[in-house]
């Protein structure tokens, strides 16, 4: 069904809209430059595709596979994603607004030089992905494993990571980025260790 939809969408330079796509395994597909809205995908595989350029408004993902999927300069707004796996996947330079995400895996993911704007991360894994030169404008995260994450040149003020596990951040030496950055009082030995301070226990 998706691949009839794409195929329709390419023929007539349309967009794809309300439909719902469930058990879809796409491979090596080129997709880059669709609009999708109200569109939702239920357990879909997406293996090497190119999303690049691609807008995405109130789109549902919800146990979905795209790691290592390009999305490039893709725009989102008013979309969630749960239970989905993104690792390793290419989100540079793309735009979040007002959008959700659960329970999903960006480890490995690149972040950079995007834009997140109203955007709510509960329970997702982000580990050792790259978040350098972005912003963030009231982000929340609850319990979202950002170990190892690099947050170089990414302003943190104003945002709570008091329930995220945030072990081996990268930031700049001069750690400007934490500045204004909430965290619990059990966080602080992780920050600590950016100081090359020893700390015994």
């Amino acid at each position: 069904m998706l691949h009839q939809a794409l195929s329709a969408a390419r023929e007539e330079d349309d967009n794809i809209d309300d439909q719902i796509f469930q058990n879809e395994v796409l491979e090596n597909a080129d997709l880059t430059g669709l609009d999708w809205t109200a569109v939702t995908f239920q357990k879909c595989r997406f293996v090497k595709c190119l999303f690049a350029g691609s807008s995405f408004y109130q789109v549902r993902f919800e146990n979905c596979d795209f790691s290592n999927c390009s999305f490039l300069g893709t725009r989102w707004k008013d979309c969630t994603l749960t239970g989905c796996k993104g690792d390793g996947a290419d989100l540079r330079e793309s735009h979040w607004r007002g959008c959700a995400l659960a329970d999903t895996s960006l480890r490995y993911a690149n972040c950079a030089q995007s834009m997140w704007d109203g955007c709510a991360l509960k329970d997702c894994v982000l580990r050792e992905s790259f978040w350098t030169g972005c912003k963030l404008k009231k982000l929340t995260a609850e319990g979202v494993d950002l170990s190892g994450v690099s947050f170089f040149h990414t302003p943190l003020s104003g945002l709570d990571f008091s329930t995220c596990g945030i072990e081996g951040l990268t930031v700049s030496e001069s750690l400007s980025e934490l500045r204004g950055l909430t965290i619990g009082a059990h966080q602080a030995i992780d920050l600590i260790k950016l100081l090359g301070v020893k700390v015994t226990l």
